[in-house]
């Protein structure tokens, strides 16, 4: 099993937690936070890895669109019945 997410993700106990479950995480390092990244090199320098990191862009890109061209908004609404 696979998890990927963007850099808010990267803490050390999220990180170790998917580690005991044996999940491989593809979550962008956050450099800027103190003590620095909590993904280990043995992770990052994977190919996997590398191709996910590459990947990301186009993904953000295309919920960047829908949420500023495409009209996909944050619902006011709780629960399917309401949103749908």
């Amino acid at each position: 099993m696979t998890f990927g997410a963007d850099k808010a993700y990267d803490t050390r106990k999220f990180v170790s937690i998917l580690r005991q479950l044996n999940v491989r995480l593809h979550v962008a390092q956050n450099m800027r936070r103190s003590g620095g990244s909590a993904m280990d090199r043995s992770t990052t320098r994977q190919a996997a890895y590398t191709i996910s990191q590459r990947k990301r862009p186009l993904v953000e890109k295309a919920f960047g669109w829908m949420k500023q061209t495409g009209g996909m908004r944050k619902t006011r609404f709780r629960g399917l019945l309401k949103v749908s």
